[in-house]
């Protein structure tokens, strides 16, 4: 059950720019939809990426394999834990930056001029962009009425 809430965000993520991985999209989805219902959860996913973990680790060490293999669901809460616990840290670094504009209220942020100049760098981009587009309708409508 750990696993696929955080798979459901990673995969959500990674389906909109790649089709390999809608359909495990699609799985997860289902599989926290059956655990927010209080349903039975088929194990499918979980069997599988304990499978293929294992199989990578029994390459590496054989006890190890063994230890992750009997000690999943401990390693799934974990990974699970730290995802949001990261994820929430990130979100509050955001916050931080547009508000105060650096990563801590009150501190430096090393990343701020480099961040700034890019945000620069894209509105400017933008701006060009949308000025391109406006003027691409502007000759097409021009075109279009010189061939009446």
């Amino acid at each position: 059950m750990p696993l696929c809430l955080v798979a459901l965000v990673v995969f959500s993520v990674m389906s909109v720019g790649s089709a390999k991985y809608r359909p495990l999209a699609k799985e997860t989805f289902k599989c926290v939809r059956k655990t927010l219902t209080l349903s039975p959860c088929d194990m499918e996913f979980e069997q599988r990426v304990k499978a293929k973990v294992t199989a990578k680790l029994l390459k590496v060490s054989p006890t190890l394999a063994r230890f992750f293999y009997w000690n999943f669901r401990v390693f799934a809460w974990i990974f699970t834990l730290s995802f949001f616990i990261s994820l929430g840290y990130t979100a509050y670094s955001f916050y931080n930056f547009a508000v105060y504009g650096s990563c801590e209220p009150g501190g430096t942020c090393y990343l701020t001029p480099l961040i700034g100049w890019c945000i620069l760098l894209v509105e400017k981009i933008s701006l060009y962009g949308v000025l391109l587009i406006m003027i691409g309708i502007a000759v097409y409508l021009l075109f279009k009425r010189l061939r009446k």
